[in-house]
């Protein structure tokens, strides 16, 4: 069953497919051939989107192998009367996408216990701010930011508050990572001058 990204590419891309009717055999007779057929001509067409928006060759390839399977078992599900085959295919894929992030998130977000639990010997550092200051440094952060163009705020506020990639800001902004690193270059310069002031 599993055909690899770049054989798919490389065979017969060039000939026309009926993605909705090779969906209706795989949902009719669960069709290996036609599942195949839909594989080698989707998956580099999804590859390559996926790869282009997340910048991140192994998501992009857990993004297909997640989408390329839930279409062989979820084929009973598309409707061509709905829209075309592929658009059906890549809705799939974008809610995979999103719940590979919330996944990948959820593991960010795990608290250990060790965590929880913070030893008497633990050693200081120098250069670490005092716990009962964190809330007031984290305050007067906000109320810096909140005086920068709406933009650049959000973007600042997502990066550094929330502790978000550019990437991941970007994707959930719907702008290009060139512009969220230029928002975020200018609000940190703001930033700086303001502190200095």
């Amino acid at each position: 069953m599993a055909v690899s990204i770049q054989q798919g590419h490389m065979e017969g891309s060039n000939k026309e497919v009926d993605v909705g009717q090779l969906l209706l055999k795989v949902a009719a007779s669960r069709c290996q051939i036609s599942y195949q057929r839909l594989f080698k001509h989707v998956a580099p067409r999804l590859h390559n989107f996926i790869r282009k928006q997340m910048g991140d060759e192994s998501i992009a390839k857990e993004v297909v192998q997640e989408t390329m399977l839930k279409v062989w078992t979820k084929a009973h599900l598309y409707d061509d009367s709905k829209g075309a085959g592929l658009t059906w295919i890549f809705s799939i894929a974008r809610n995979a996408k999103f719940d590979l992030l919330r996944r990948q998130k959820h593991q960010n977000d795990w608290v250990q216990g060790d965590d929880l639990w913070p030893t008497l010997e633990e050693p200081q550092d120098d250069q670490k701010l005092p716990r009962e200051f964190e809330s007031i440094v984290t305050e007067e952060l906000s109320n810096l930011i909140s005086t920068l163009p709406k933009p650049q705020a959000d973007v600042v506020s997502m990066v550094y508050l929330r502790g978000a990639s550019q990437q991941e800001v970007a994707d959930l902004l719907d702008v290009p990572l060139g512009t969220v690193k230029s928002r975020l270059r200018l609000a940190l310069q703001k930033l700086k001058e303001a502190l200095d002031d």
